[in-house]
């Protein structure tokens, strides 16, 4: 009987080894930081693909190679949505940082584009569609004047009302091209994807400038939309070197006539920086548009930001919404986050690389934050927990004080001093007017939940059966087991010792499937929309920000870093700096996730409103929380870096 309790002990030993190991794979419950990372929202969910991660225990940063939702209909025990890892992504689908995902939410389904490996060689250019009601990738075909290059850390945004997705500027280099040979370059090209054709078209950028780790942004206004850029790098001479943006310049493309135009922009004027994230939101008379934007990579010091500014258009002018005043210095600013705008009211803001911090990133909600864009949440702050019933953008006190008007709209400043060309003042006084998109794939009607009726509930059976045969073969193991043990002690009774059987080796794993095609209806089966023949069904559209920006960054400063002089095009080298971004002086509150007291980390700095009571806020959680304590945490370290050798300037 000793013998058979000390086989339980060994068999249930090895069974929780192997359980402690796949808990620490978690990419949920062993999460510690995230970067370089796209998002995609399809209805209530929002998607997480790619990018490069650092988990508990602390290996080595590594791609991440799972594809990850947020449940935006739900607020978890630390009131950011709760994240699930059940989803399908096989090991021939690109896992790579500084990409993008076009989101369709009339087709269910969201694009691929872009990005660098950071493991291993790159491959030639391919597309993939990811199929939200079959869990599946397909590669998709383009058509095009010529096959793209593959770029990485350009600006991302789409057009759904219009079917279309752009990507402008990106860079090449080794880590995105085969057989790349000299410095990284940046490009100067506006990329635009037609969902109905498979189109890919290349169109001129505002000049030939190379641009990389800026924000665009679609706004639906002049006679059939606009495109507005600011922020990252700018390569002026294709050799490699570059210089900082600045934040003034902001360049807006009309796509009814194709036409590039500069605006000089006002007001509180951000620090140059790249790899930020933002995402826009507008009051319903749309008096305004308001651009949150949060964080970034400097050049030089300070190396990163913590902090939220607002470029509200058409006046073009700059409002800093966090922190308050003059603040002491962050030392937990940081870039390379994605933000997405949900339901017109609150805006995700989902991890970032800490250059100079070495502490988790919020690991209980897996590195999510939310803004509260009107200040209207539970706590009345800018940042606070996520709540799925706000759903009404309200202007919030900052705004209203540059701009005019009311909680509602109504601005009374449409216009910036001086336009930079007589145009853009008729094109923000239109309104565009489109007919609604039609699928061209049977899908669910007007709800975010519903599956297709065969397929996906046949998948529900077989894995539910398998998972049963998985427990009842686990079991029958275990027995075969104890019956060995059982046995060989009988065997070996008049031995002097007894000898503990050996751990039998793990059973080798079946292989991903690959993506194929499926024996499924037609009415069911994903196709891409350019390769099916019409569907006259109907699909609601979320409506205000339904483009999301993922600023993605797999580096804190992939290219180096620059001097923020656009006189100087010379390239220095990165350096560990202290920053310069405020942050909130003594007085504020803190706020501790389920009564845990915070230590003097600057995790738990202050967090500043600009509310009209100048009450401090208390954030949920801030930006830069840790939840766990320091020990066995990753120590920050840049993967890659590239520093190119300084080129004289041309005459």
């Amino acid at each position: 009987m000793p013998h058979t309790r000390r086989s339980l002990i060994v068999t249930f030993n090895l069974v929780g080894l192997v359980w402690s190991q796949g808990a620490s794979d978690d990419p949920i419950k062993s999460f510690c930081r995230r970067w370089g990372h796209s998002t995609a929202r399809i209805d209530s969910r929002l998607y997480i693909d790619g990018g490069m991660v650092g988990n508990i225990p602390f290996k080595s940063n590594y791609s991440n190679n799972y594809l990850l939702f947020s449940d935006l209909t739900a607020q978890g025990g630390d009131g950011m949505p709760p994240q699930s890892n059940n989803l399908t992504k096989p090991k021939n689908v690109p896992s790579v940082s500084g990409g993008y995902t076009w989101s369709d939410n009339t087709n269910k389904c969201f694009y691929q584009f872009g990005g660098e490996y950071a493991d291993g060689p790159p491959t030639e250019f391919t597309m993939w569609t990811y199929d939200v009601l079959l869990d599946q990738w397909n590669s998709t075909a383009t058509n095009g004047e010529k096959l793209p290059q593959r770029v990485s850390f350009g600006a991302g945004t789409q057009a759904e009302d219009r079917g279309f997705g752009f990507y402008f500027g990106g860079w090449l280099n080794n880590n995105t091209t085969p057989d790349w040979q000299g410095p990284p370059l940046a490009t100067s090209g506006l990329m635009r994807f037609d969902f109905s054709t498979g189109e890919l078209k290349n169109i001129s950028g505002p000049d030939d400038s190379g641009r990389a780790e800026g924000h665009l942004t679609y706004l639906p206004l002049s006679d059939a939309g606009l495109l507005v850029y600011f922020g990252g790098i700018e390569d002026q001479y294709h050799n490699g070197s570059y210089a900082a943006a600045n934040m003034t310049d902001i360049h807006i493309y009309d796509l009814a006539s194709s036409k590039w135009y500069t605006q000089t922009a006002s007001g509180d004027i951000p620090p140059t920086r790249r790899q930020f994230c933002a995402d826009v939101a507008w009051p319903d008379d749309q008096s305004s548009y308001n651009i949150y934007m949060y964080g970034g990579y400097g050049f030089g010091a300070p190396a990163a930001f913590d902090d939220v500014y607002i470029l509200s258009v058409p006046s073009f002018k700059w409002v800093k919404a966090f922190p308050e005043g003059n603040t002491p210095e962050s030392s937990v600013g940081h870039g390379g986050c994605t933000a997405n705008v949900i339901n017109g009211d609150q805006m995700i803001v989902i991890g970032g690389w800490f250059p100079t911090y070495d502490q988790c990133d919020a690991p209980d909600s897996q590195g999510q934050h939310n803004m509260v864009l009107g200040y209207n949440g539970g706590d009345g702050k800018l940042w606070d927990k996520f709540d799925p019933s706000l759903i009404e953008y309200i202007v919030p006190t900052p705004i209203i004080s540059a701009i005019g008007g009311g909680p509602s709209g109504g601005a009374t400043v449409t216009a910036p001093s001086t336009w930079g060309h007589p145009d853009l003042a008729t094109y923000y006084t239109l309104k565009p007017s489109f007919s609604v998109r039609t699928a061209t794939r049977l899908v669910p009607s007007a709800t975010s939940s519903s599956q297709p009726s065969g397929s996906k509930s046949s998948n529900i059976a077989a894995i539910a059966g398998g998972t049963v045969g998985g427990l009842l073969g686990a079991i029958a193991i275990l027995s075969l087991i104890l019956f060995c043990l059982h046995r060989r002690k009988k065997a070996m009774r008049k031995e002097a010792a007894e000898e503990q059987l050996p751990t039998p080796p793990p059973a080798e794993l079946a292989a991903t499937t690959f993506p194929h095609e499926m024996s499924t209806s037609t009415a069911s089966k994903y196709i891409a929309m350019h390769e099916r023949p019409p569907y006259s069904g109907t699909d609601q559209l979320d409506s205000h920000a339904v483009s999301h920006h993922p600023y993605t960054s797999q580096y804190p400063s992939s290219y180096g870093f620059a001097s923020s002089s656009t006189d100087v095009d010379v390239v220095l080298p990165i350096t560990r700096v202290q920053h310069e971004s405020p942050r909130q002086g003594a007085g504020g509150q803190f706020y501790h996730p389920r009564g845990r007291t915070p230590d003097l980390s600057p995790t738990w700095d202050q967090q500043g409103s600009i509310s009209a009571t100048s009450t401090y806020q208390r954030s949920y959680p801030t930006p830069t929380s840790p939840e766990r304590s320091s020990l066995d945490l990753p120590i920050q370290r840049p993967p890659q870096t590239y520093d190119p050798s300084p080129v004289p300037h041309e005459p």
